[in-house]
């Protein structure tokens, strides 16, 4: 996936940026005052793409108050990416 400059998320635009891992941690990190996603660019891109939608849940976790722990985020995250990436799902204007 090209991994996007934006990603609206409830109504709010994040800015989304690849840096260095040793900047952001092992994969990446939200952080919702300044709504930022930041990933890892030193990862395979899969981990990338996953962990892109990892920090989209961290931040619906926050403006929702789910309160969902960090292993259910990650569960969340690994299986959703697996049922989109295999069934190979887009959601984009021109359909299918």
């Amino acid at each position: 996936m090209k991994i996007p400059e934006k990603v609206k998320v409830l109504g709010h635009e994040y800015s989304v940026i690849l840096i260095d891992q040793s900047q952001v941690g092992e994969f990446g990190s939200t952080d919702v005052n300044t709504l930022t996603i930041r990933l890892s660019k030193n990862k395979a891109q899969g981990q990338i793409d996953s962990t892109l939608l990892h920090e989209i849940i961290e931040a619906l976790n926050h403006d929702l108050e789910l309160r969902l722990e960090h292993n259910q985020i990650s569960s969340l995250e690994a299986s959703l990416y697996q049922v989109l990436k295999d069934n190979k799902l887009h959601f984009d204007e021109q359909g299918g």
